[in-house]
C-alpha cells in the first residue's frame, strides 16, 4: 500500500498530525477497493486533499477520509448500502 509520507512535502507536520493523516489515507483506500484497485492518480488525489486540510485545521479523521474520497468523486453512502 503507498504510504501518504511520500506526498508530503512542505510544511512540516508533527507525529501526531502525520499518523492522524496516514489513519485517514489508508482508510480513504480501503473504502477505493470496494469500487476496485485505486491508480496513482486517485492515491495522489486524496493524499493532497489530506494534507491540504490538515494543514488548514482539519483534524477529525473521519471528515479528512470523506472529504479526500470525495475529492475523487466517491460517495461512503453508497459504497456502503447493500441492494436486497
Amino acid at each position: 500500500m503507498t504510504s501518504i509520507v511520500q506526498f508530503i512535502s512542505g510544511p512540516v507536520f508533527d507525529a501526531a498530525d502525520i499518523q492522524l493523516m496516514s489513519d485517514a489515507y489508508d482508510k480513504a483506500i480501503e473504502d477505493v477497493h470496494r469500487f476496485g484497485r485505486p491508480n496513482a492518480i486517485v492515491e495522489e488525489i486524496m493524499a493532497t486533499r489530506i494534507i491540504s486540510l490538515t494543514k488548514s485545521g482539519e483534524r477529525d479523521p473521519n471528515r479528512l477520509r470523506e472529504k479526500a474520497l470525495a475529492a475523487c468523486g466517491f460517495n461512503l453512502d453508497r459504497s456502503n448500502r447493500t441492494d436486497d
